[in-house]
């Protein structure tokens, strides 16, 4: 796909180099975790996980790290399987998060 404006980016490429911000990725996941709760899209919070994952690292590298299949990770990200609660909280801690109730 070639890029018709000249001083534009791809909006996944924006979206990534604004996801490496803390702050930003922080209020990201809260707004489409939110979403979810709200809504029932489940597949756009783990969309929004993905993102922030991509944002960091390698989805490979994160399932490494995380020490969760990376074939189940990617199955979670298209939606072809739903985590159990402690895969979630698993995510969320090793990208600095935790599951707060309000």
């Amino acid at each position: 796909m070639t890029n018709k404006y000249k001083n534009s980016i791809p909006w996944e490429v924006f979206l990534i180099r604004e996801l490496q911000d803390e702050q930003f990725a922080k209020e990201f996941l809260n707004d489409s975790f939110m979403e979810y709760i709200n809504g029932g899209n489940f597949n756009m919070f783990f969309r929004s996980l993905e993102r922030v994952i991509k944002a960091r690292m390698t989805v490979t590298q994160f399932a490494k790290e995380a020490e969760i299949d990376r074939t189940n990770l990617y199955a979670l990200f298209k939606g072809k399987k739903k985590p159990q609660l402690k895969t979630v909280i698993k995510i969320l801690t090793k990208l600095g998060y935790t599951l707060k109730i309000a």
